[in-house]
């Protein structure tokens, strides 16, 4: 069953609207739309699912929690989480409680690295939630789509590969854009809410009639929570992958070092003009005396 007709949303995302959604506190005042990024993932998909499979189930839950986490204000509005249990890690860092993934925001989260400040490809620490959403949309004004590309393993503990994809059709901190798809591959473990339940089964006759006993077998058995609500999300990926693809066009602000090459070159190309011309060459002060009087 498509999510629109289950719980409100979109074909993909539930809980964007109905009674339930209510009294949500959305983060730009009202529900989201996916129409453009819908199309993007209609187009380039590599799998579409069978309805009511459990890769489309997974994949749909997913896009259910990220659109919660990008566009609710509250974590006590989530209906994709297990309150109060749920935890997120990235390539086997310290887990995030809701309320500090909810506080730092899904890029920030993904991209918690201390290798990528250095390389000018990212720092966590200096964005906020609102600053690296506003870098990615800007940079992927068709959407930042995502698929479900196998799952491995079923409920209550779910192992699945996943594909990120967007066209870099925007400027990334200053690199221009290049229109190439920039793509990245990995593996998620998703454990989802269950609960227990005992189930009593009374045998009053074992091999004779005369023989009488009330043996209880006490089956528990795990009853997985149908909306698949997460209580454990652990992602495992390459950031380079996505980031070397934003950093691929040339700087459209350069800097101070290749500014000061553009500034030499074109004074040896006026040098070279006046030579060869025969003309007198106009005084012009040395860029390496500081400028004023100068010392005896």
């Amino acid at each position: 069953m498509a999510a629109a007709d289950s719980f409100g949303g979109d074909k993909y995302r539930s809980h964007l609207a109905g009674d339930g959604e209510k009294n949500t506190v959305w983060r730009h005042g009202a529900p989201p739309t996916f129409d453009t990024v819908n199309s993007l993932f209609e187009a380039e998909r590599t799998q579409e699912w069978p309805a009511g499979s459990l890769e489309e189930t997974v994949q749909n839950a997913i896009k259910t929690w990220e659109m919660e986490l990008s566009h609710k204000a509250r974590i006590e509005d989530f209906k994709s989480v297990s309150p109060g249990r749920f935890r997120f890690s990235v390539n086997g860092g310290r887990p995030l409680t809701g309320e500090e993934t909810l506080a730092v925001g899904s890029y920030n989260a993904l991209l918690a690295s201390p290798i990528l400040p250095g390389a000018g490809a990212y720092d966590a620490a200096s964005e906020t939630f609102e600053s690296s959403h506003d870098l990615f949309r800007a940079a992927f004004p068709r959407g930042f789509a995502w698929e479900v590309i196998r799952v491995y393993s079923g409920p209550p503990v779910i192992t699945f590969k996943f594909r990120h994809w967007g066209h870099m059709d925007g400027p990334y901190k200053g690199h221009a854009p290049t229109g190439d798809k920039v793509e990245f591959y990995g593996v998620a473990v998703l454990k989802v809410h269950t609960h227990s339940k005992q189930i009593f089964t009374t045998y009053d006759q074992i091999t004779t009639a005369t023989l009488v006993k009330d043996i209880y077998q006490y089956i528990m058995y795990v009853q997985v929570d149908g909306q698949l609500r997460a209580e454990d999300v652990e992602v495992y990926y390459d950031p380079g992958e996505l980031l070397g693809g934003l950093l691929k066009g040339p700087l459209l602000v350069p800097s101070a070092e290749e500014d000061a090459a553009r500034q030499l070159a074109e004074r040896l190309g006026e040098a070279a003009t006046v030579s060869a011309s025969g003309a007198a060459p106009q005084p012009q002060a040395c860029p390496f005396l500081a400028s004023g009087k100068r010392g005896e």
